[in-house]
């Protein structure tokens, strides 16, 4: 074994020797520079919003404008803030006529897939990430 350590250093210490240090071109940085401006020149892509400014300044103050009509609009009688707006009484129950009753057995399955998804979740996300990592 020592053998082959010495033979493998003895032949790299002769290919070190008989190998000389590259030298680069004359002109290596400044054809990398010029490279590297151009690259930071060139056409680069401007944001441009979709909806322009003043369309949104018109949309805000028309807003402003039409909540400031409603808000300080003189009533005509002897009315309160809301009767000003003549808005019908809803009344809207969906489960009014539903009910149910879940058994024991439903419920402990229901608790035990949420802590079972609890747990399984962060290992999920830990697998993935160092498969991603490598």
């Amino acid at each position: 074994m020592e053998k082959d350590d010495k033979r493998i250093k003895d032949l790299v210490n002769k290919l070190m020797t008989a190998d000389s240090l590259e030298q680069a071109p004359m002109n290596f940085t400044d054809s990398v520079m010029s490279k590297i401006e151009a690259i930071s020149t060139s056409k680069t892509i401007v944001y441009k919003p979709l909806i322009p400014k003043y369309i949104l300044w018109l949309v805000g103050t028309g807003f402003i404008a039409v909540v400031g009509y409603i808000l300080f609009k003189q009533p005509t009688g002897n009315s309160t803030f809301l009767d000003r707006f003549n808005l019908p009484d809803l009344s809207f129950n969906p489960f009014e006529g539903l009910s149910f009753e879940l058994s024991n057995t439903l419920m402990y399955a229901v608790v035990l897939f949420a802590i079972m998804l609890s747990i399984q979740i962060p290992i999920l996300k830990q697998y993935f990430n160092n498969r991603m990592s490598f």
